[in-house]
């Protein structure tokens, strides 16, 4: 994501496409984690891949902010088959709007732009700095003492049997009186090759390290002498600021005054009216939700007469039918004549009783005629029951 921003600022994106577009700059992890607002993200994306399409002078219609997003990472798909670009990713890494595949699809678009317009990155030059007086000495090297140990040891013994050597002659010699010590000779020129010799060994070189503010001690006093010089005249220009805003504010102030004491009858009459219009509002509602009621009212009414209406139809229809009226003749006729049917076996059974009971009387006492009373009612029908 830094190289892409590295390009894009060579590309100076920052004038021609964030303030033409009214986007913010972007940051160094923006399309490496996803966003507080996907969708806000993934326009960027496309956004600035338009962009990037449009400086190849190839023809791609932007996407929207609510276009599809599906529609869209597929376009982006094409177009960047068109230019060649091996993708290996699916259109639904680029629906998410971050990853490798956002990532890789605006480096490729990024590195056709620059290679195009002829821009090709140069390598740093670094000064080197010249010490003569000093010896190079390695950077990387450890610093340890375990060399200059062996190389003074040498030293260190011909001391040791010079030292030796005097104490012996001290011991075998008597003393007369008292002597001074002797004083060896010392060449000059030779110890200043000694010096410089041995002062590259001694010397201890210290990595620098931008956290330490030893470094920054010089820039930080640099910057408080430039404080200081600036801050006089930068205090008299906001004093002078100071003193302007704070006329300007009783000007404002002083004028507002003067308007609300020119139009307070109108503010007056605002008032007046403001509480007209919602007194008449809550009247509306009242009024409405009235209307709702009634209108709930008149349709169930509405439903209550479709009814009645309906059974009236039904009860003219069967009123106007005479259908019923000939079935009830037609049942009429029928009762009549089971009635007739039940009437003969009526007859018939009491017939055979009567004539049950006369034989056995007949058999129980001697010959007496009997005359039998037939019922005034029945007598038409045994003499049916006889003629039959």
């Amino acid at each position: 994501m830094d190289d892409i921003l590295d390009k894009l600022k060579v590309l100076d994106y920052n004038n021609k496409f964030c303030k033409d577009a009214g986007f913010p700059p972007l940051t160094r992890f923006y399309f490496m984690a996803p966003a507080q607002n996907p969708n806000e993200q993934f326009f960027m994306f496309t956004s600035l891949f338009s962009w990037l399409i449009h400086k190849l002078r190839m023809e791609f219609e932007p996407p929207g902010q609510f276009d599809d997003p599906n529609a869209s990472a597929a376009n982006i798909v094409n177009e960047l088959k068109k230019l060649g670009v091996v993708f290996e990713y699916g259109p639904h890494k680029l629906k998410q709007g971050y990853g490798e595949a956002v990532l890789f699809a605006l480096q490729s678009l990024v590195d056709r732009v620059l290679a195009q317009s002829g821009f090709v990155f140069q390598k740093p030059t670094h000064k080197i700095d010249d010490y003569p007086e000093e010896a190079e000495v390695d950077d990387d090297a450890e610093v340890t003492t375990d060399n200059i140990e062996e190389k003074f040891q040498p030293e260190e013994e011909e001391e040791e049997a010079f030292m030796d050597a005097v104490r012996s002659r001290g011991k075998s010699d008597t003393p007369k009186g008292p002597t001074l010590p002797p004083r060896p000779k010392v060449d000059q020129a030779e110890w200043k090759l000694e010096v410089e010799r041995v002062a590259p060994m001694l010397r201890v070189q210290i990595s620098n390290d931008n956290k330490d503010w030893r470094i920054h001690l010089e820039q930080m006093a640099t910057n408080h002498s430039t404080i200081i010089s600036s801050l006089s005249e930068s205090k008299s220009q906001l004093g002078k600021l100071h003193g302007e805003i704070e006329k300007t504010l009783e000007k404002i102030s002083s004028r507002e005054k003067y308007i609300n004491t020119q139009f307070e009858s109108q503010i007056e009459e605002q008032r007046v009216l403001q509480d007209q219009i919602s007194e008449l509002r809550q009247k509306y509602n009242v009024s409405n939700s009235n209307v709702g009621e009634l209108s709930t009212e008149l349709a169930r009414i509405s439903e209550e007469l479709d009814a009645v209406k309906t059974r009236m139809d039904e009860i003219g229809n069967g009123m106007t039918d005479s259908q019923p009226l000939v079935n009830i003749k037609k049942g009429m006729g029928k009762l009549k004549i089971d009635i007739k049917q039940m009437d003969l076996r009526i007859g018939v059974v009491e017939h055979s009783l009567l004539q049950a009971k006369a034989s056995a009387l007949i058999c129980e006492t001697p010959f007496v005629s009997i005359n039998i009373a037939y019922p005034v009612e029945r007598q038409g029908t045994y003499a049916r029951d006889a003629s039959l």
